[in-house]
This record gives structure tokens, sequence and C-alpha cells, in this order.
């Protein structure tokens, strides 16, 4: 039997149960057939973290310059011994070649929502007189001219990113002026705000994506939303509970609305939303109050947060929550085993995970909170990683860790291997993650189940709490 390393990361007030085993089953690897349909439709069956300073994590493998690695230089420009020599060729704004420092990909490209960055950099003019400039990819976040002695320069900026990449340049104005540079550092220090509007006074600024469901935020299916706190709806409308047919008829506190997910629609497959991209390995916590109206088939999905790769969605999901076949059972499936991580997965979502039970009451609220790093392991030993971990700003061959308290008690607390590294037909995950809610039968049992949800909160980067995302609140 595969086992969780067990170690006390409890970030929160919330009280640690010293062994977990003792109240919560451990099983091996999914012994009972999944199924599920992916996001394109087919039927798959499935059985050294950086220096930072400030509010994030550098987003830098290379910001020190003890060599050229992570960074693409032109125009003789050098990186080494410390020192980042830029030697300019005209505005970065007008022509890629004017990029005489480039690094790629700073952090994964965000759809929904705009980042916001804060770049530290010393520096000093060598020669020439023109202005010394930084910029995400041509949008220029600093333009100034700079003395010849060395300056420490901190400039925060929306971080936009572009359709082509998410880059980090830098150059100057004029051509044959030469600069020095040293010490980078660039921090996600969250998002600008949480919903494509102004950031509500009483949310963390933190807090990414919140969804009380007391407004429609979805549309029809296939039709794009706008960016904010806004659902992509696959397969059937959501019904929320102040529809005549609910049988719930109000959210989570007694009050307001919840989201109503279930065999309704009587779609051949699932009846879910999801959040596409609004994820990644990087550290993150999630929130959600949901209620089993009536419980799905065994192993049915209802929770997933589902690893993307370039071309298929058949990875194996970073954590999903499932029916057990115990009608007053659940179940996570979480990716965990060292050994897996470099398998190609015979089925998809829940191949080679192992499986944590928890008791539970149909017609009632359960609160549930997620706390996730996505990594490989430090004991995994496999494929040199740089690209996925210039993206993430740290490298995935170190630990991960997951944490999930259930109605305020911890059920999961696993440091090491949090992810695998391929989805089935052989393609690399890519370090984003889409979380999914919905039930989702596939088209190999008849529809069956149906599912509240109430009260979902993501927050993304460190120094998240449980209070943060709590959705008993």
């Amino acid at each position: 039997m595969l086992s969780f390393i067990f170690s006390i990361l409890l970030l929160t007030s919330c009280s640690k149960d010293t062994d977990l085993f003792d109240q919560y089953v451990l099983e091996d690897p999914e012994t009972d057939p999944i199924e599920n349909t992916d996001s394109d439709g087919a039927d798959v069956s499935e059985p050294v973290e950086q220096p930072s300073t400030g509010d994030g994590v550098n987003l830098l493998l290379n910001g020190t310059f003890e060599n050229s690695n992570e960074w693409e230089l032109l125009n003789g420009s050098t990186a080494t011994g410390g020192v980042l020599t830029v030697i300019a060729n005209g505005n970065i704004a007008s022509d890629f070649p004017n990029w005489s420092a480039q690094y790629p990909n700073i952090s994964p490209q965000s759809f929904y929502q705009t980042r916001r960055y804060r770049l530290t950099f010393t520096a000093r003019q060598v020669s020439g007189n023109n202005l010394l400039q930084v910029g995400q990819r041509f949008g220029s976040v600093f333009e100034e001219q700079i003395t010849s002695n060395f300056n420490t320069y901190t400039i925060e900026f929306n971080g936009d990113g572009n359709p082509a990449g998410n880059d980090l340049v830098f150059g100057g104005e004029g051509v044959g002026d030469v600069f020095e540079i040293k010490d980078v550092i660039l921090e996600d220090i969250g998002a600008k705000d949480f919903s494509g509007e102004e950031a509500k006074p009483d949310l963390p600024p933190q807090i990414t994506f919140f969804t009380d469901f007391e407004t429609d935020q979805w549309g029809d299916n296939g039709v794009p939303e706008p960016q904010g706190n806004f659902w992509e709806v696959d397969h059937g409308l959501p019904r929320t509970t102040d529809h005549p047919d609910s049988p719930l008829k109000a959210g989570r506190n007694g009050t307001g609305r919840a989201l109503w997910l279930g065999a309704y629609n009587n779609d051949p497959t699932r009846n879910e939303v999801g959040k596409d991209n609004a994820l990644s390995f990087r550290e993150h916590w999630m929130g959600v109050s949901i209620y089993v109206q009536n419980k799905l088939d065994a192993t049915r999905l209802m929770i997933q947060n589902r690893l993307i790769a370039d071309g298929s969605s058949n990875t194996v999901n970073a954590i999903s929550l499932r029916q057990a076949s115990d009608p007053g059972k659940l179940y996570f499936s979480i990716a965990s085993d060292v050994n897996s991580v470099d398998t190609l997965p015979n089925n998809g979502a829940g191949s080679n995970t192992e499986s944590v039970f928890f008791d539970y009451n149909e017609g009632e609220w359960i609160d549930i909170v997620l706390h996730y790093k996505g990594a490989f392991g430090a004991d995994y030993q496999g494929a040199d990683t740089s690209e996925l971990a210039r993206s993430l700003g740290f490298d995935p061959r170190s630990d991960g860790f997951i944490e999930i308290w259930v109605n305020g008690e911890k059920v999961v607390d696993h440091v090491g291997t949090t992810a695998y590294r391929y989805a089935r037909e052989g393609q690399e995950i890519s370090g984003i993650i889409t979380p999914k809610i919905g039930p989702y039968w596939s088209s190999a049992l008849s529809p069956n189940g149906d599912i509240y949800y109430d009260n979902y909160r993501l927050w993304i980067g460190p120094d998240g709490t449980y209070q943060d995302v709590d959705p008993s609140k």
C-alpha cells in the first residue's frame, strides 16, 4: 500500500489530528472502474525554492546571473558572474531584435485575471546617455535615465501578458548604450482584482475568484464569458436554489442562492461548470461548500482540479472528490506516488491515485478547504523540468503538499509528490490546473445525482489561510 508522508504543515488555527489513519481510510490506487468523459466529449475509462522578498515568490530561477541559463541574450549582451550586461539596440517596443535580454514566460499565462508584479533590480549605466528600458514583451514598465553608480529600483505593474508569451525584457532607448544589472527579483504579488471590477473592501487582496452564486455568472454553453468571476458552462445550463423545481431553497447559511448541478438536464455525461486555467502548480487555496441532495453512482466525480496538457485533458487530476460505493462516504482521489510521476496513465483522471475516505450525510452542507502546491517530489529523479520550472518560479522536483479539511477537520496532510507528469497519450502537463465542479456520471451510466455548491473561493499565492477561503462564512 502506498503511504502518505504526513508532516505538520498546518498554517491555520485549525487543530491537526496526530494520526489521520486512525479516522480515515486510506486505500491503494483506484481498483474500481472509473469512467469519465474528457473535455472534448470522448469516453475514457479510469480505475529548490528561490529566495524571495516582499509578498511574493521570486519567479526568476536565475536573477542573480551566475550564468546565462534561463535568459535569451541578443546584441552582444552577456549574463555571467552575477551581472547582466545589456547592450541596447533601440526601443524595445518597436521590434523583437531590440530585446537585448529576455526571460521567457515569467509566469503561466492568465486568461481570467490580471496578475500584479513587483520587479526589484540594481543597475548602472556604463556608457551612453539614453534611457534604460524594462518591459513585459513590447509593453514598457520602466524607462529612466540612470546614473553610472549602482542604484536599486522597484517597480509594480499589471502583468497583462500577451497571447504570444509573457516575457520580461531589458533593453535601451539608444543603440549601443551599455547597462549593468544585478540582483533581479520578480514577484507575483497577487491579482489586480478578483472579478474584473473594483475589488470589494471586505475580501482579501489575493482572492482571485469568488462567487456566492447570487447572480448568474455563466452563459449559454460554448459562449465565452467575460473575464472575472464567471464560469464556463460544460454540458447544460446550471440552475440555482430559486428554481421552482429545486428541492433546496436557500444557500449555505440558509439565505441567498446556491448553484444546483445535477441530472435534471438529462445530459448523457455530466452537468458541470469550469474555470479554465484559473490555477497552477503554484501554491493556492480553494474553499467550497457542497450539499448532496441525492448521491451519484460509485466513483462518480463532483469536484475536479484537472491538470492540463497540451492537446489533451486525459491527465491524472491533481485532486478530485468522488462518491464512494458506500452511500455514507465520499473520498478524495490524490496523485501522491513518486513512482507514478513518469507513468502514462492507463485510463485518466484517477489512475494510480490514493483514496482518502470520509463520512458525510446526504441533505447536509459539507465545507471543504484545499491547500495545494504542485510538484513531482524531492525524491523524483526523472527528466529535467527547467521549462516547467521557469514558468512556475520553482523546481517541480522539490516537494509539493496537499492539505484538505472537511468541516474544519483535517483529513489529508501530505508532503511530497502531488502531481504526475504525463497525459495518457504522452503529452507533458503544463503546470496549469482547471477547476471544475458538478456531477460527472459519464456515458457508461444514466444521469443520476444532484449536488449544490456555494461560496466558492480561490486564493493564489503564499500567505493565505483557512479563514481566507472558509466557505462556511
